[in-house]
């Protein structure tokens, strides 16, 4: 009996190793966010990941390197997810590091977590989902700042999602926490504020609970904010703070908080994982923690 072929077709992989946020990355969309208008812009479009990766691991210090390859990929290709317009473009795709340790993840794989439905999944240590602790309480957070880039001041804010009814769900305008006068509000900041509440809410229940043997997953959409954390601020602190070119690191002041609320947590032994999942793909967590940036953004003064 003659086997029948299943022809799949290539997904295209989007390499930047220059870029607001260097990755890899699988919709033109969410490489063009990263890249357009970023003065000195590095990508590639690759048939494989592993080509991608070299691409990024070569060329990359976590959006900051120079030199190789500069123009990229200039089709017409508009994948992506939809329904991003309220972050001004920053809807985004499946995400492996360009160290190589971590991997696009299939969308079957992440159905059957518990607790998530839909979406790549990728973790900040790389465990599996049959070694996660049954104890664990998984946190979704998101921002959104409509206009971001082309407006002065745009209404921005973030949201925290625990759950339904939960009390700990908060939307929270950007102006409650910077002094929008003196800092823009932006996507990303309203992305990295968002995980710092999620943090310091960790820390404040260890705090007072030490010996909880609860763990946690924070999940974000932002893999400008997962990676900022835990895969470039070890380097960007061993450089004074400094792009390898030279320049200071962007939101140095939330990262630097988050960095330190992270690794402050870990060396308590406490197990915190930051996980990056797809936008607007019907996860419900995710989509709970966009409704609430949303309403944040609407309060924005």
């Amino acid at each position: 009996m003659r086997k029948s072929l299943t022809l799949k077709s290539k997904m295209p992989y989007y390499a930047v190793a220059k870029g607001r946020s260097a990755g890899v990355y699988n919709s033109w969309s969410d490489c063009k966010d990263n890249v357009n208008g970023y003065s000195g812009a590095t990508y590639k479009k690759f048939n494989t990941q592993s080509e991608a990766q070299n691409f990024v691991s070569l060329r990359s210090d976590g959006g900051s390197s120079g030199g190789g390859y500069s123009g990229g990929y200039s089709g017409g290709y508009s994948g992506g997810s939809s329904g991003s317009s309220r972050r001004g473009g920053s809807g985004r795709g499946s995400y492996a590091r360009g160290d190589n340790s971590a991997s696009l993840s299939s969308r079957s794989a992440s159905s059957s977590y518990s607790g998530y439905s839909g979406g790549g999944y990728t973790g900040s240590s790389g465990a599996s989902k049959s070694t996660r602790s049954t104890n664990t309480e998984r946190i979704f957070v998101d921002g959104a700042a409509r206009g971001n880039g082309k407006h002065a001041c745009p209404q921005s804010g973030y949201g925290v999602y625990y759950g339904a009814g939960d009390s700990r769900n908060r939307a929270v305008p950007l102006s409650d926490v910077d002094d929008v006068s003196l800092v823009k509000p932006t996507n990303q900041r309203a992305e990295l504020h968002a995980m710092n509440h999620a943090l310091s809410n960790i820390q404040k229940e260890h705090s007072s609970n030490p010996s909880s043997t609860k763990s946690y997953e924070i999940h974000t959409d932002s893999t400008y904010t997962k990676n900022s954390i835990d895969t470039w601020a070890d380097k960007w602190k061993d450089n004074g703070w400094k792009t390898s070119s030279g320049s200071s690191v962007a939101n140095k002041d939330l990262i630097q908080r988050n960095h330190e609320l992270y690794t402050g947590l870990k060396d308590l032994g406490v197990p915190v994982e930051l996980v990056h999942v797809r936008g607007h793909l019907g996860n419900e967590g995710n989509e709970q923690a966009d409704r609430l940036a949303n309403q944040g953004a609407d309060q924005m003064k």
